[in-house]
């Protein structure tokens, strides 16, 4: 069984303290966006979110903080949905909420590289732009190491990563990992977001 996991529990500090997955792109929010790419491929959808809850509720199973991780960055909300997941799980497939052209098979291409790599803990998305270590396939056990790496102060999903031996999935169409992390990038997604394409990926 796969559990989506959209991260939608930001500050969203570089665009001026807005919750960045209500912001509108073509008229839509920007987290509804990857849900309806993200949800096809997963068998139950997690949020991590810590504000707009009710908004949020209307598209998956909201999860906040929990107290002993909050405000440590994406992997706080990680750590708090493993807390929470159900026994059927196996793997968890990672999104951030401001990447509204997700590939539609960024699942299966990671799944088939994680299956031919039993000693890896995750595979994680790279681009010709560079690693998207935010869109991620996880093993269930490698959730276990994030508790202990924000025990330590290590915050970044990199590290993380790193600790339970990620390995990379290589994909050719870096347009499909384009993220609304600021205005301007906002801006630039919304100049040709109808332009992205709609079905599929090009998977080096």
């Amino acid at each position: 069984m796969i559990a989506g996991l959209l991260l939608a529990g930001g500050q969203g500090q570089r665009m001026g303290g807005v919750d960045k997955g209500l912001v509108l792109l073509a008229g839509q929010p920007l987290a509804l966006h990857v849900i309806h790419r993200l949800r096809p491929q997963v068998d139950v959808l997690y949020i991590s979110a810590n504000r707009s809850l009710q908004t949020y509720a209307q598209w998956g199973q909201v999860v906040c903080d929990l107290p002993r991780f909050a405000g440590q960055g994406p992997l706080s909300g990680m750590a708090s949905v493993a807390a929470c997941l159900c026994d059927a799980v196996d793997y968890v497939l990672l999104a951030p909420c401001d990447m509204p052209a997700l590939p539609p098979d960024v699942c299966r291409h990671l799944l088939a590289a994680l299956k031919d790599a039993p000693a890896a803990g995750a595979a994680y998305a790279v681009s010709c732009d560079g690693p998207q270590p935010a869109v991620a396939l996880v093993r269930k056990e490698a959730l276990a190491q994030l508790a202990p790496c924000l025990d330590e102060g290590q915050r970044a999903i990199r590290h993380w990563l790193t600790r339970v031996g990620a390995i990379p999935v290589p994909f050719a169409d870096a347009a499909a990992f384009a993220n609304a992390n600021d205005a301007q990038a906002l801006a630039a997604l919304e100049a040709r977001f109808s332009l992205l394409p709609e079905t599929g990926s090009k998977h080096a």
